[in-house]
């Protein structure tokens, strides 16, 4: 990362400082960047949501309070009333005594098409395909726009297909969600909401996205969450959200909830990383562009954020993670460009 190099090498020289510098550096770090933050009602309410007994989860009402969070001129009772909605009315386009097969094939026709009576079908955003704008990921611009992303495309199709009665879940590829839907024989199948809510194979997502024999044995990628799991998934956003509008130490308390409940969420790892280093980058490489001019009283707290760094890190990597493929990620938004302009 920028300009990381040049604190590094500071790194040694901290261990040296006495008990008392590092005591006055704790106090300044928990009164500039800590303080509230256990009381937030945000927190509290995604703590509350996330620590319920895993049958009381509803997935819809999770998604919906985190997404109010981020904009709280969400509805949130009207947006499950239409949620509801939509789901009386897909239980209405097949028979009561319908396999499961058919109940999601009618949710995936009736999202994605084709259906003549559903003209406009939901479709992947190809002016944000991976969601980088938060508002882009929630819910109700999902609904209104009917543009999604590999957030918003998959969570719309497990809430629905929960409330149908279908046994569907998330799951993880690098950077991207998709559907993991369990047929009568007890078999997992993959699909891809963001293509039509098609199957898809495991190697065609191995072969797009690579994954370490590692992170697939650690369970890191392709296998399906838990609701509790898949909860604390969506709350990925909201940490999103925090560190953009800089309240990082928000972000990170976030992030350490999703840990608590999905410890193998190894891109979550990195975000904390990633957040340490935002923390360093705020109070030291803008304050301070010559590493020698760190005060004293400081230079532990400064120790601490790139030992957290470094460990949440090597945590991931431990865990299978790596850095994304640069080329693989042209190649993707050159597909995107094609499909842009063809569309």
């Amino acid at each position: 990362m920028p300009q990381v190099t040049r604190f590094l090498a500071l790194v040694f020289a901290l261990s040296c400082f006495s008990a008392s510098a590092q005591l006055q550096s704790t106090a300044i770090r928990d009164a500039a960047e800590y303080r509230g933050i256990a009381s937030d009602t945000r927190i509290k309410t995604l703590k509350a949501l996330l620590g319920q007994p895993e049958a009381d989860i509803d997935l819809a009402r999770v998604k919906l309070t985190i997404d109010h969070m981020i904009d709280p001129h969400i509805d949130v009772e009207g947006t499950l009333a239409q949620l509801d909605a939509m789901a009386n009315e897909i239980r209405r386009l097949y028979p009561a005594n319908a396999s499961k097969q058919v109940a999601v094939e009618t949710l995936r026709a009736y999202l994605h098409g084709p259906d003549p009576q559903r003209p406009h079908p939901f479709r992947y955003d190809l002016d944000d395909p991976q969601g980088t704008k938060v508002s882009n990921k929630l819910i109700p611009t999902y609904l209104k726009t009917k543009k999604g992303n590999c957030v918003s495309m998959p969570v719309l199709f497990v809430i629905l297909g929960q409330k149908l009665g279908i046994d569907v879940t998330l799951a993880r590829a690098p950077r991207h969600f998709f559907v993991k839907y369990r047929d009568t024989r007890g078999r997992f199948l993959n699909l891809e909401t963001t293509s039509g809510g098609f199957p898809r194979m495991d190697s065609s997502y191995q072969r797009d996205t690579p994954m370490t024999t590692k992170a697939l044995a650690n369970g890191v990628y392709m296998r399906p969450l838990s609701r509790r799991e898949a909860a604390a998934a969506m709350a990925e956003t909201l940490r999103q959200h925090f560190f953009e509008q800089g309240q990082v130490p928000h972000g990170l308390a976030v992030a350490s909830m999703m840990l608590e409940h999905a410890p193998d969420d190894a891109e979550t790892m990195v975000n904390q990383s990633y957040g340490y280093w935002l923390l360093e980058k705020k109070n030291f490489q803008a304050k301070y562009p010559n590493p020698n001019t760190i005060p004293h009283g400081l230079r532990p707290y400064l120790r601490d954020l790139q030992e957290k760094q470094a460990f949440w890190r090597s945590k991931a990597e431990a865990l299978g993670w790596h850095e994304p493929d640069p080329s693989r990620e042209e190649q993707y938004k050159q597909i995107v460009n094609k499909a842009r302009s063809a569309s």
